[in-house]
């Protein structure tokens, strides 16, 4: 089993603060999820023994900005919360990379 999300309800679900021809070309190209991807076991989580960064989208109507705090608390991450959708990375790029570059920098050898 294969799981979208219906193209007409795409733009506000999951890009409501993406223009909005950005998010009809985003709900038109999406790639399904299978059912087994969302039912696979995770291994060991890397945050247990590694450090974390996190990005909450407080806007998001598909993971609450509260369980996205709740797991980057638990995970001991650094947080950035940003008035954004699901799709955070497309609708500020800058932000969420700054957040990448900060993380990859604080890692680096």
């Amino acid at each position: 089993m294969e799981f979208t999300i219906d193209q007409a309800k795409f733009p506000h679900q999951f890009a409501a603060d993406v223009p909005e021809g950005v998010a009809q070309l985003m709900a038109v190209t999406q790639r399904p999820v299978t059912g087994a991807a969302l039912e696979e076991p995770a291994p060991e989580p890397g945050w247990r023994t590694l450090p974390s960064w996190a990005v909450v989208a407080t806007e998001d109507l598909n993971i609450p900005a509260a369980a996205q705090s709740h797991m980057a608390k638990r995970a001991g991450a650094e947080v950035t919360e940003l008035e954004a959708s699901h799709a955070a990375s497309v609708s500020h790029p800058r932000e969420v990379a700054r957040v990448v570059r900060a993380a990859a920098s604080s890692v680096q050898r």
